[in-house]
């Protein structure tokens, strides 16, 4: 059967129920000089010029339809349109014949008007536009002038105009007058009209369509000079897919009378221009952007060449795949070497875990990350980069920008310690003011105690009881200054590595209990309970007693000075598999979380913003931390205000080669009293 259809010299096209193209005879295809496989199966829209859908027309017997062959060819066949059964299914058949006595030169997108417009601005496209725009403008006004002309000869209208919407200003201007339209809008350069009022029904209902000019609004505010030779007025909208370009408009005198089938021209010719003007206005706008994206790609490449970043883009793999020049004159290797290396060659080893840990965290987040890391020049320092990356999933690389903070990070540290030198100076300063106050007091309570004495014996009036009030005086103020005097000396043999410890295989649990013990005096006549405890009866280490005995006098009479009557002191010893662990706590008055961090400082104080209830030099936790460190331990503190402290010392459990026979036991056995007035004496009851 399709034999048959290719036989006869009608045009057949068999269509589906979506008016998609299932068959055409050869016929219709030579005609419109395409393949069957270029247009079968494609909707009849791409070939057919009209806005009606073909099956909203099957109750018309015949029916006109514009076709646009492969040539751009305007093609006019009369069609009778029926629904019959085709490969089992209902099918629209369109069979019909061309209408030969209308020329397609008639239209005034012939080929070479059609290749001047087209062609010319595809071949723009693909050279990027190297036309300038205002060339592209004279090619349109010499095109639009071909085309009124040829409008003016199919229509034999006697004057056409061609407005065009300006949106800025709102309003048509007329680009094109021929004929008598040009003396008839000699004075009109522009027409105001919002586009709302050109979309109203007032006028719309007068758009495509050719009417008595008496029996219209004067929609345009167009006077044409109050020509009384014009009876007919055509408007045309050229549109494209809803947007108003412009208005085309069509003018014949009284003795002229339309042609009938200059609407459906008008329309088909009114949608090529606005084709047309859309393709120029799209070729100017991508020309723009070409022209920006140049500049930008030129002002971004000199960005890099002066740039102090660093810019690279590195793979997956862990390779660069592109660096900015800059890279060699921060860390000496060239291009070629950077690119041929694993990054992770050139990173500090210290930080080469997390910076592969950073990478697998970056391509789950997908997000701007910055770090500092240290790479390798090649000379072999390390130069500190501010690196900042993102991962691109789709391409499967980093983004990364890098900077040079290597003598951001060396001024940073030289003010660090610059700062810490102040502090210490102004520690220093404060401590020998504090000092002098400190060897001033006891000093004076000395001189003044004996003045007393010799007052009392000069007039033989010195009794036994005041004898030993006032030698307990002295007593207590010599050991004042007996303590600061071995802190001191102490203080600075630790400084010049001149102070050694005495270590034997000691029980230390009962050095500490001994010691917590002879301290019971001074807690009871304070009012402060003291509590003991421990895991162990028995632990021994390598320590040196006296050192031992020194610590714990030292934090537990701090814990006197700052606890309350009534309150408690609690001295608990645990192990574990390597160190002893030993507590100091107490429910005193704590410790301001600012200078928590500094306790440990030389010369530094914990009552600075109290009012300092005991005299103090500030060098005895310094003391501490240096004897827990040169016996391989630690020391920290827990305290809240009001609540009280804890000083937690720890140091290794272990058994060491005695040097020599030590016969300090029973010796510091029987100094544990004076051992304890001598670290007290700066507590007064």
């Amino acid at each position: 059967m399709l034999d048959i259809y290719n036989d006869k010299y009608s045009y057949i096209i068999i269509l589906n129920c979506l008016e998609e193209i299932i068959f055409c005879n050869k016929n219709f295809l030579n005609r419109l000089n395409y393949s069957s496989g270029e247009i079968l199966n494609s909707n009849i829209k791409k070939i057919i010029i009209s806005e009606k859908n073909i099956i909203n027309q099957l109750d018309k017997e015949n029916k006109t339809f514009h076709f646009l062959s492969k040539n751009n060819e305007l093609i006019k066949v009369n069609f009778n349109i029926s629904v019959e059964e085709f490969n089992n299914n209902e099918c629209i058949f369109l069979i019909g014949k061309e209408i030969i006595n209308e020329k397609s030169d008639n239209l005034f997108l012939e080929k070479s008007i059609y290749e001047l417009l087209y062609k010319n601005c595809s071949k723009t496209v693909r050279e990027n536009y190297l036309t300038e725009i205002k060339e592209i403008s004279f090619n349109i006004n010499k095109i639009l002038t071909d085309v009124g002309q040829k409008m003016l000869n199919y229509t034999q209208a006697d004057g056409i105009s061609i407005f065009l919407y300006d949106n800025k200003k709102e309003g048509l201007k007329p680009i094109l007058k021929l004929k008598n339209s040009s003396m008839y809008l000699e004075n009109i350069d522009f027409i105001p009209l919002k586009k709302y009022e050109l979309d109203s029904q007032k006028y719309k209902d007068y758009f495509n369509n050719i009417y008595l000019k008496n029996t219209a609004p004067n929609f345009s505010m167009i006077d044409y000079n109050d020509n009384n030779e014009v009876k007919y007025i055509g408007s045309y909208t050229i549109e494209l897919n809803e947007e108003l370009f412009g208005l085309v408009g069509l003018s014949f005198k009284n003795n002229t009378r339309p042609k009938i089938n200059n609407n459906e021209y008008m329309k088909y010719n009114c949608n090529r221009i606005a084709m047309l003007i859309k393709n120029i206005i799209l070729s100017n706008q991508v020309y723009i952007e070409n022209k920006k994206r140049k500049y930008t790609e030129r002002e971004l490449e000199n960005y890099l060449a002066v740039s102090v970043d660093l810019v690279a883009i590195v793979g997956k793999d862990g390779y660069f795949k592109k660096i900015s020049p800059n890279w060699k004159n921060v860390l000496g290797w060239s291009e070629e070497e950077l690119l041929s290396m694993p990054i992770v060659n050139i990173v500090h080893i210290e930080e080469l875990e997390s910076f592969k840990g950073r990478k697998k965290h970056e391509e789950i987040d997908q997000q701007i990350t910055r770090h500092n890391i240290r790479f390798k020049h090649k000379d072999g320092h390390y130069v500190h980069l501010e690196w900042n990356s993102m991962y691109t999933k789709e391409e499967e690389i980093y983004i990364t920008t890098s900077r040079d903070i290597t003598k951001t990070i060396e001024i940073e540290n030289e003010k660090k310690l610059l700062e810490k030198a102040m502090d210490a100076e102004i520690a220093k300063n404060e401590f020998f003011s504090n000092i002098s106050h400190e060897f001033r007091t006891p000093i004076n309570i000395i001189l003044g105690t004996m003045q007393v004495v010799n007052k009392k014996i000069e007039k033989n009036n010195l009794e036994m009881d005041s004898l030993k009030k006032y030698g307990k005086y002295i007593k207590q103020n010599s050991y004042r200054l007996l303590r600061l005097a071995n802190n001191l000396i102490d203080i600075s043999k630790m400084d010049i590595g001149a102070y050694e410890l005495r270590c034997s295989n000691q029980n230390i649990v009962n050095i500490i209990e001994e010691i917590t013990l002879s301290v019971a005096d001074y807690t009871k006549n304070n009012k402060i309970n003291l509590i003991f405890d421990t895991s162990d009866e028995e632990i021994i280490t390598y320590c040196d007693a006296d050192k031992i005995e020194r610590i714990m006098l030292n934090l537990l009479s701090n814990a006197i000075k700052y606890t309350p009557q009534n309150g408690f002191i609690t001295v608990d010893i645990t192990r574990d598999e390597s160190n002893i662990r030993v507590s100091v706590k107490d429910s005193g008055m704590g410790i301001p979380q600012n200078k928590i961090d500094n306790i440990f400082d030389r010369f530094s104080q914990v009552d600075e913003f109290f009012n300092r209830k005991y005299e103090g030099s500030g060098i005895g936790l310094s003391l501490v931390k240096n004897l827990v460190e040169m016996h391989g331990g630690y020391i920290k503190v827990n305290s809240e205000i009001n609540k009280g402290s804890e000083f937690i010392f720890a140091i290794p459990i272990k058994l060491g080669k005695e040097k020599e026979c030590n016969n300090c036991e029973i010796d510091r056995k029987y100094k544990h009293v004076e051992r304890c007035d001598i670290e007290f004496s700066d507590i007064y009851n």
